[in-house]
């Protein structure tokens, strides 16, 4: 069995995505993605954004990177996690944050249109294809 959370979150990005690079390491892409939901029940009906920091590696990192700004309407899946940060105010202080490591990122196609343009294979896949 595994002890995994896979979940899926409908949303829209909340910034622009950000890649990483390092020399000698895979790039990961960062970017927040807010989800609301309708909590209460009847004039006590109250709308709840949560919040998520999602994290992209390799190709899926430099894809994200360039097709995400502020507000695009995202579907993301992958694995729930969270990790544990110093706050910026107050260093001792530590914070948690709710981490979805994706393995799948997509423009939500009810909310607006997108072209697909086909990522080129690297050269030593292409010539081994």
């Amino acid at each position: 069995m595994n002890n995994e959370i896979q979940v899926s979150v409908r949303g829209f990005a909340g910034g622009e995505a950000t890649l990483y690079e390092s020399e000698g390491k895979t790039p990961y892409c960062t970017f927040r993605v807010g989800a609301s939901w309708m909590r209460g029940s009847g004039e006590n009906r109250e709308s709840v954004t949560e919040w998520f920091t999602v994290k992209t590696y390799a190709e899926l990192a430099n894809n994200c990177a360039v097709s995400i700004q502020k507000g695009t309407p995202v579907l993301v899946r992958g694995r729930l996690e969270t990790e544990t940060y110093a706050s910026k105010d107050e260093p001792s202080q530590m914070r948690t944050a709710l981490v979805i490591r994706a393995d799948s990122v997509g423009i939500e196609l009810g909310r607006g249109s997108a072209q697909y343009f086909k990522t080129p294979l690297p050269a030593e896949e292409s010539a081994s294809a």
